[in-house]
């Protein structure tokens, strides 16, 4: 009896301390709250891209949204110029986004995901694979993505055509 009760103590404060897992398993805890809030956001944002849903795009996009990428010699593009896009240079044949993660620091969202999509863009064929950071910011007591910034993994054919 005297060998169970330090052991159980041991497994009762590593449960508490969260240390206690299966094999391969994080001891970080799932979103919550703020954070849930904008992975969902984020997934309604890819979902209403895809089905062209215009009044849902509007709701979830803030008017100075800006789409950014690490190349200095391609400038931002603003929310309407990707709106343009979407609606009339972009056939998207496949879009798949993962390892979606929110995070809340005060005012300001962070989304981060992976992606991988493929499609046409000015009739000249992309297939890319990447990294992307979304910035939400509370609007009239909803988040609206007001940036995005995204790097296309090495061996990808961009939107310009280009490989990585």
């Amino acid at each position: 009896m005297k060998r169970t009760i330090p052991r159980l103590v041991f497994l009762v404060l590593m449960s508490a301390c969260g240390m206690m897992n299966s094999p391969g398993m994080s001891s970080v805890p799932a979103p919550k709250g703020e954070a849930a809030e904008l992975e969902r956001l984020s997934t309604q944002w890819t979902d209403a891209a895809l089905r062209h849903d215009r009044p849902k795009l509007e709701e979830l996009m803030a008017p100075e949204y800006v789409l950014r990428t690490p190349d200095q010699k391609r400038p931002e593009t603003p929310r309407a110029a990707w709106l343009d896009n979407l609606y009339n240079n972009l056939k998207i044949d496949h879009w798949v986004q993962t390892d979606v993660a929110g995070h809340v620091y005060g005012d300001v969202g962070v989304v981060t995901s992976t992606y991988d999509w493929n499609g046409t863009f000015h009739g000249q064929p992309f297939d890319s694979k990447g990294y992307c950071t979304d910035v939400w910011r509370p609007r009239e007591k909803r988040w609206q993505v007001v940036s995005r910034t995204c790097l296309a993994f090495p061996g990808s054919l961009t939107l310009d055509g280009k490989v990585k």
